[in-house]
């Protein structure tokens, strides 16, 4: 039994390895598996580099534990947000966390493969659509023994042409899709985007700190949509000394509260 913030008991039973973490935003809670994959920073800062419009509606693609989706709707008005999510320990936390948090009449999840949506949205119906997908490609690593991460991370299951093709198949007119990727497959990131009618609107970089590469991109592209790319300027996580940047902790600590 836990309660949310309008002190209701809510009856969530959690399974083994299984905790609730505090999302530092109205309140919001969250329920993830230790033992297994847990979201990352890069989740969070897609959620708050999504823009949405009141009463519109979200896909998010890969959806894990739904931290993206929740995220989203603590700080917008969506008419309803959806999470697709491959693996059934995932999409059994997201349910879960919509239920904790009251969410259960504008979030749902559904547990598929991302190239079955049009088993739950017809094409071409859709606003927005997120995704933070697997980064790395299978060939030239070696995958540890850990089946459920490694679906995470690799794309043993999907490549970054099926996210991007089911994304823009999705979308309506003008719809926008938001990514967060690593920075190394920019040039393959743009090139899929534009093949599958995806036109690369803002693009921002992150860097680990100042003195460092950047190692992660935030892309938003427009369905449809006229050329013209706004670079925004690089988000830097940690300060020289190791802590974080105030910008960062606007976006992913006590300031969202």
């Amino acid at each position: 039994m836990t309660k949310n913030n309008k002190e209701k008991v809510i009856d969530i039973v959690l399974g083994e390895n299984e905790r609730i973490d505090d999302l530092q935003i109205k309140n919001f809670k969250i329920i993830q598996n230790k033992a297994k994959y847990c979201f990352s920073t890069d989740a969070v800062l897609l959620a708050n580099f999504i823009k949405t419009k009141k009463n519109q509606v979200l896909v998010d693609l890969c959806s894990g534990s739904g931290v993206i989706p929740i995220l989203v709707l603590a700080k917008n008005a969506l008419a309803h947000a959806y999470g697709i999510e491959l693996q059934q320990y995932l999409y059994d936390l997201a349910t879960k966390s919509a239920k904790l948090n009251e969410l259960e009449n504008v979030l749902t999840f559904f547990n598929a493969p991302i190239n079955e949506y049009n088993k739950y949205f017809e094409k071409g119906s859709i606003d927005v659509v997120s995704c933070n997908p697997p980064y790395e490609k299978v060939e030239g690593h070696y995958l540890g023994s850990n089946a459920d991460i490694n679906t995470c991370k690799y794309e043993t299951h999907l490549t970054l042409e099926e996210v991007v093709k089911v994304a823009s198949e999705l979308l309506k007119f003008g719809g926008k899709f938001y990514m967060v990727h690593k920075s190394s497959r920019l040039t393959e990131i743009i090139f899929l985007l534009k093949t599958y009618k995806l036109e690369p609107k803002v693009i921002r970089f992150v860097q680990p700190k100042v003195n460092l590469n950047s190692n992660v991109i935030l892309i938003e592209a427009s369905k449809d949509g006229k050329s013209g790319l706004i670079v925004k300027p690089n988000l830097i996580i940690n300060n020289l000394d190791g802590s974080y940047t105030d910008e960062f902790k606007k976006i992913y600590g006590d300031d969202n509260k």
